[in-house]
C-alpha cells in the first residue's frame, strides 16, 4: 500500500507536535508545577508515536516511546521534572527532527544512538548539591550529525496548495465579514420599519449562505483521502496482536473540509487502536463466547444536514461502566458517593479523563490512560461531540459529531449580569426552564432529573465570577451540556437566542485564557465572547 501520499501531512502534523513538546518542556522547567502541562507533553510524544508507527517509521517509533516512557514517570509521580529529564526530552526532539527532514529529503533515517532508549529508561536525577558547592560548568559536547541536520530548516514547498488553500481561507474570512454586515442590515431593516429592505436583506443573507456552502466545497476533500492509512493500521496491529479483525469502511466519498479532515486523523487513529487492542477479543475467546472467530470493526461516515457523523464501532468485548466506576475511585477521581449517581452512559465517559485508564497491561499501542482523552480533546477543538455506547460482550461505539464548518456557527446566546456570551448549537443538549420547586439537593450539590438521569447544577454567573443571577419567579433558565463526560445543567440570567456568528480568534493576552474560544460580532454591532465550555468547566 502506497503511502507515500500522506508523507507531507505526517510531516506537517509531525513538526507541530515538536514544536509543541518544546514549548512544552521548557515551560514546565520554569514552572515544573504548572497544571496540566505534563499531560500535554506526554499526549505530544504519544499521538507523535502513533503517527509514526502508522506510517511504519520505526526509528521515530523508538525515540517518541522512550519520551513517553520517562513521561510517564514523571506523571504518575515517581520522577521529579528537573533539568536532567528537560535535556533528554529535548535531545529527543532533535533526533526526531533529524529523522523527519531525512523523510523529507528521501534520504534513508538516521536510527537513534543505541544508549539512548537505555538512557531514558536507566535515568535518575542527579543528587541534590550543597548550597556552598558551585556545579562546574558541563562539558561542551561535539555536535553529532543527527543535531547539525536538525538544525537545517527544511526547503519549503513550492507548490501551489498551501497558497490555494490560504486564498480559500481568505474568501471564508470575507463572507464571516458579509454575513455579519447582513445580520446589522436586518436590524437596520426592523429599525426603519421597511418591509421592502427587509426582503432585499433576506434575500441577500441566503445569497450569501450559497456562497459560503459554495467556498467551503472548493475546501472539501473526500473522507477516502485518509481511509488506506486506517487500514494499514488495523491490519498493522492485528497482525501485531494475533487477532482476526475485518475492517470495514462506508461513506468514503463523503466531503470534509480540509482542516478538519487533517485534524480527524489522530483522534480517529486512538479510537481503532483501542478497539483492536481493548475492545477485541482473541479467537479463542470469540469463539468460546459463541462469536465468529474474525471480529468486525467499522468506521462509518455519514452527513446530517450541517453535521458529519463519524462513528466507529466493533463486536468485541465491550466495557463495564461498574468497571469504569470502580477505577475512577481508585484513581481518585470520583467519590464513592458520586458514584453511585452515574448512568452507564456517564461512566463511559469517564474513559475520556486525562490518565485515567483500564488496561491491565502497557504496551507500544495503547493502555497509558492517553488516548480517549486526546481524542475528546481534538473532537471539542472541532466544536464537536463525542459519545460512547458499550455493552459487555456484544461491543462498543464511539460516535463523532462535527460541525461542517468552525468560521460561521449558529450559537446560542446568555446572558449573565452585564456579559453575553455564545455557545455553539453543537455543544448545547437541550435547553430547559427549571422550577426551584424540581431541584434536588444531594450533599453540597443542586440536581435535577432529566430523562431519567440525575443531572449537576452549575451557574455559569459563578464560574465567570460574576454576581449571582436573581429569579424572582422562580424559573431558572439553563441549557444542558457535557462535561468531563456527563451532562450538566449550565444556569445562566436569560436565554436570548440563537444567531449565527463569524467567529474571530482572539490575539493576546485573551487567546492566552481559558475557556474563550474567539469573538463575533452581533446584529447591533456589539461583541459576544464565544465559549469553550469544556475548557472553562
Amino acid at each position: 500500500m502506497d503511502m507515500t501520499q500522506y508523507k507531507a501531512l505526517f510531516l506537517s502534523e509531525s513538526r507541530e507536535y515538536l514544536r509543541a513538546i518544546s514549548e512544552q518542556v521548557v515551560a514546565l522547567e520554569q514552572s515544573p508545577s504548572e497544571p496540566g502541562a505534563v499531560d500535554t507533553l506526554f499526549r505530544g510524544a504519544h499521538s507523535l508515536k502513533g503517527m509514526a508507527a502508522s506510517m511504519e517509521y520505526g526509528e521515530v517509533v523508538v525515540v517518541a516511546h522512550s519520551m513517553e516512557d520517562l513521561m510517564a514517570r514523571v506523571r504518575d509521580g515517581g520522577l521529579k521534572f528537573e533539568a536532567g529529564v528537560a535535556d533528554l526530552l529535548l535531545e529527543g526532539v532533535d533526533l526526531i527532527d533529524a529523522m523527519l527532514n531525512d523523510v523529507e529529503a528521501d534520504r534513508p533515517v538516521t536510527p537513534p544512538p543505541g544508549d539512548y532508549a537505555q538512557r531514558l529508561a536507566g535515568y535518575t536525577p542527579p543528587p541534590p548539591r550543597k548550597k556552598a558547592e558551585k556545579a562546574p560548568p558541563p562539558p561542551a559536547a561535539p555536535a553529532s550529525p543527527e543535531a547539525e541536520k536538525a538544525k537545517e530548516a527544511p526547503a519549503l514547498d513550492a507548490g501551489t496548495v498551501r497558497v490555494k488553500t490560504e486564498l480559500l481561507d481568505h474568501l471564508i474570512n470575507l463572507t464571516g465579514e458579509l454575513v455579519t454586515n447582513k445580520n446589522r442590515l436586518l436590524n437596520v431593516a426592523r429599525e426603519a420599519g421597511s418591509q421592502p429592505l427587509n426582503d432585499a436583506v433576506s434575500e441577500t443573507g441566503k445569497l450569501l449562505r450559497a456562497l459560503h456552502d459554495e467556498v467551503m466545497k472548493v475546501r472539501l476533500m473526500p473522507f477516502e483521502a485518509i481511509c488506506d492509512r486506517f487500514q494499514r493500521s488495523v491490519r498493522s496491529l492485528a497482525k501485531k496482536s494475533g487477532k482476526e479483525i475485518q475492517f470495514e469502511i462506508t461513506g468514503r466519498d463523503i466531503g470534509l473540509d480540509r482542516g478538519t479532515l487533517e485534524q480527524l486523523v489522530d483522534p480517529l487513529n486512538h479510537i481503532l487502536r483501542n478497539a483492536v487492542d481493548h475492545g477485541m477479543e482473541e479467537s479463542a475467546e470469540r469463539a468460546a463466547a459463541g462469536k465468529p472467530e474474525k471480529g468486525v470493526v467499522r468506521l462509518c461516515v455519514s452527513r446530517d444536514r450541517d453535521r458529519i457523523v463519524i462513528s466507529v464501532s466493533d463486536d468485541g468485548r465491550g466495557m463495564e461502566p461498574q468497571r469504569m466506576i470502580d477505577a475512577a475511585i481508585r484513581k481518585g477521581v470520583l467519590t464513592p458517593e458520586e458514584g453511585e449517581f452515574l448512568s452507564p452512559r456517564q461512566a463511559l465517559m469517564l474513559s475520556c479523563i486525562p490518565g485515567f485508564s483500564t488496561a491491565r497491561e502497557v504496551t507500544d499501542v495503547s493502555g497509558r490512560g492517553v488516548g480517549m482523552d486526546a481524542v475528546n480533546a481534538a473532537i471539542q477543538k472541532l466544536g464537536g461531540t463525542l459519545e460512547i455506547e458499550s455493552e459487555p460482550g456484544v461491543g462498543s461505539t464511539f460516535t463523532l459529531k462535527l460541525p461542517m464548518t468552525i468560521a460561521i456557527i449558529h450559537a446560542l446566546v446568555v446572558q449573565c449580569g452585564a456579559v453575553k456570551g455564545a455557545v455553539p448549537v453543537t455543544a448545547v443538549l437541550r435547553t430547559v426552564e427549571l422550577s426551584r420547586r424540581q431541584i434536588e439537593t444531594v450533599g453540597k450539590r443542586q440536581m435535577f432529573q432529566l430523562d431519567g438521569e440525575t443531572v449537576p447544577l452549575l451557574s455559569l454567573n459563578r464560574v465567570l465570577g460574576l454576581p449571582l443571577g436573581r429569579f424572582p419567579n422562580g424559573i431558572l433558565p439553563l441549557f444542558v451540556t457535557e462535561a468531563k463526560g456527563r451532562r450538566v445543567g449550565i444556569v445562566v440570567d436569560r436565554l436570548l437566542g440563537q444567531h449565527e456568528l463569524f467567529v474571530k480568534p482572539f490575539g493576546r493576552p485573551l487567546s492566552r485564557m481559558a475557556g474563550l474560544a474567539g469573538g463575533a460580532t452581533l446584529g447591533d454591532g456589539e461583541i459576544v465572547t464565544i465559549l469553550d465550555l469544556a475548557d472553562l468547566l
